[in-house]
């Protein structure tokens, strides 16, 4: 069931990178204006409230501005806030609300920094090919053989 969810999600994106490509406007530029944050991890139940809306969060959706969270007990969501630069964890049961400035609490709890530094995705300006995070790029002449 997941595998499928990613997989309409990788052909969602592709189209809407299609698209924007032909209409010689970025893909993300509409998204960068309104998404503060992305799910890195999330276990156990963390819903998010949008417009009055429900939705049950997964790794790589999109976290928009003034979003409210409410993580069940024995939940835990690890997300890459933009504007901090930080990778945050929360941890349930809480009810936060997510800004561009940051997170406000409902409780008194306080957030844990997970260490390391994020940014917020990027357009490329090449056609196809996969985008990986963390690793050390690899020069073709090591590759074929050549040096």
């Amino acid at each position: 069931m997941k595998l499928q969810a990613t997989a309409i999600f990788i052909s969602a994106a592709m189209l809407s990178s299609a698209v924007g490509a032909v209409m010689g406007e970025p893909a993300f530029a509409a998204q960068e204006a309104t998404e503060v944050a992305v799910v890195e991890h999330v276990s156990g139940r963390v819903l998010a409230f949008l417009d009055g809306k429900p939705t049950l969060l997964e790794t790589l959706d999109g976290i928009g501005n003034g979003t409210q969270l409410d993580l069940q007990a024995n939940s835990e969501l690890r997300i890459c806030h933009y504007q901090t630069r930080q990778f945050l964890t929360l941890k349930g049961p809480l009810r936060v609300s997510i800004s561009r400035d940051g997170v406000a609490f409902a409780s008194s709890k306080t957030i844990a920094a997970a260490g390391g530094s994020c940014a917020a995705p990027i357009s490329s300006t090449f056609s196809g090919g996969i985008v990986f995070r963390g690793l050390a790029p690899v020069p073709v002449s090591d590759i074929s053989g050549k040096r």
